[in-house]
């Protein structure tokens, strides 16, 4: 048996037995691929679910590329930083569409076992006290869903999945069918971080798969508990549901508790309220009228973080759960941990807060995007004002995009409307550059706003690690892209007539509304 299977089967026993360790790094890993297999029945327990398998397209590539490694029994840290920096570069341009696509399928062979022991280990935490609704067979189908059958690729803008034909042409994976492990690559870049390996990437983007967090939140376990429930702020959504003095009691809590956390700089699961923080809480109360002894007291607190876990697991799953994270114990006259759920290390402060930023962003996008749209239409018009061929289409820029936005007409029929050929409008409106502009500004302004919310949020790693601001950017670009400038795009290059639904033209015809009533 030669050096390399006696890897792999080493690796296959570790991963059985759950034993999660960091080894040294077989050069293998980069063309054996973990895949779903039908999992085993043993002492009435399923076993397995998964196998391995040699992608030789990958063996043969890493060979080429890397010939001393590839004959090694193992990589140094060093080298396997090197072969990651290397294939990743290749995956994301390569001159070659060939070469990006067998570097992304390196890396895939390479991710997937650290998904496969992530869901080991997330399955291993979540084990309830009593016996285990599911087990990580369950959530393969999630993350690991790659095969490596396909030659898979980045588009331009590194947005879209592509499926590498054998005539070299590309076909777009269909939503929903996108592999997990693709996606992983597509958001790693080791040259932002240095600390940050594409083992620890993997990790945490496969605890943070959205539909992993669906299931597991739908069998009501990692669900937070109360005090790191209302370490967070209340949505406005919430107010009817709340009674008088709710939100002085949150007011207060996160004076005392998520100060004395953030000061301590715990983490994992979030402590009960010491006595002293209930007195200080019950005095800070008292200054504004309200009066509740400590059993009081935490009553309200709970009561209050059972509806942020309601309105929690009903944005999350879509439908809301009547499971608390603690019952009350008539022998003992006090609450206890409820067994039907299990075990969940509460998140650190600092990830509420940016969870808590997130949310603020989805609801300062549309706010951010008019404010944009508003001021490159006045910059816009101010152009044309001051142009010698196109002065007197300043006072029709509105009704221009009145015209194209509202009534749908096309670029050509505004043209003979005003009596001009269609590449005078063209130039007068120049949508493309218009769009641009918006989408520059939009960014711009969205990122300002996030740095002054981020002061609110005292999350500082936002404000002192250029490479997360460099992530930061990134993922503002690729939400306001998702969000409305692809579809932007699309319908002012489309050459069929159709009505414009994009967020943008939404919110162009909200602002040539605005004007109308302003100027009434």
């Amino acid at each position: 048996m030669v050096t390399g299977e006696i890897g792999l089967l080493l690796m296959s026993y570790l991963m059985k037995s759950e034993v999660i360790l960091k080894p040294m790094v077989a050069p293998s890993r980069y063309w054996i691929m973990w895949i779903i297999d039908s999992p085993r029945v043993e002492y009435n327990k399923l076993k397995d679910g998964y196998k391995l398998r040699t992608i030789h397209l990958a063996q043969e590539f890493f060979r080429v590329q890397f010939p001393k490694l590839a004959s090694q029994p193992t990589l140094s840290s060093e080298e396997n930083r090197h072969v990651q920096a290397v294939v990743w570069k290749m995956f994301r341009s390569a001159d070659d569409i060939r070469d990006r696509a067998f570097a992304g399928l390196c890396l895939r062979c390479y991710v997937s076992q650290t998904i496969l022991i992530s869901c080991k280990k997330i399955s291993h935490t979540c084990k309830p006290q009593v016996e285990n609704p599911f087990s990580y067979i369950d959530l393969l189908p999630f993350v690991l869903n790659d095969d490596g059958k396909e030659e898979v690729l980045l588009d331009s803008e590194e947005q879209t999945q592509l499926i590498l034909n054998h005539d070299y042409t590309t076909r777009p994976i269909a939503k929903g069918g996108e592999f997990f492990s693709v996606e992983i690559l597509r958001k790693f870049n080791p040259t932002l971080s240095s600390s940050e390996s594409l083992d620890n990437w993997t990790w945490r983007l496969t605890q943070q798969n959205q539909n992993l967090r669906l299931f597991l939140w739908e069998l009501g376990v990692r669900t937070p508990s109360d005090c790191a429930l209302l370490c967070r702020h209340i949505p406005r959504s919430l107010e009817p549901h709340l009674q008088k003095g709710d939100r002085e009691i949150v007011e207060v809590f996160h004076a005392v508790y998520r100060r004395d956390r953030r000061n301590s700089h715990e983490k994992g699961r979030c402590s009960e309220p010491t006595l002293n923080q209930l007195q200080e809480m019950r005095d800070l109360l008292q200054q504004r009228n309200i009066i509740h002894s400590h059993q009081k007291l935490i009553y309200h607190l709970k009561r209050i973080a059972e509806i942020l876990r309601q309105d929690t697991l009903y944005k999350r799953t879509g439908s809301p759960k009547t499971i608390p994270i603690e019952v009350y114990d008539n022998s003992t006259n006090d609450y206890v941990p409820n067994l039907e759920l299990g075990f969940y290390t509460d998140t650190g402060l600092e990830e509420i807060e940016l969870d808590q930023l997130k949310e603020d962003c989805h609801a300062l996008f549309e706010e951010v995007l008019y404010e944009a749209i508003s001021e490159v239409i006045y910059q816009q018009i101010e152009g044309l004002r001051k142009s010698k061929g196109y002065k007197s289409f300043a006072q029709k820029f509105h009704e221009g995009l009145q015209l194209y936005y509202e009534e749908d007409k096309s670029l050509g029929e505004i043209g003979k409307l005003w009596g001009i050929p269609w590449y005078q409008a063209r130039r007068i409106f120049k949508l493309e550059n218009f769009l641009e502009n918006v989408q520059y500004r939009t960014e711009e302004k969205f990122i300002d706003n996030i740095s002054k919310t981020s002061t609110k949020y005292r999350v500082t790693t936002i404000s002192t690690n250029p490479d997360y601001l460099k992530n930061v950017a990134e993922s503002i670009r690729n939400y306001a892209l998702n969000k409305t400038f692809n579809d932007a795009h699309a319908e002012i290059q489309s050459g069929k007539k159709q009505q414009k639904n994009s967020l943008f033209a939404q919110l162009i015809r909200r602002y040539l509304n605005d004007s109308i009533k302003e100027a009434a």
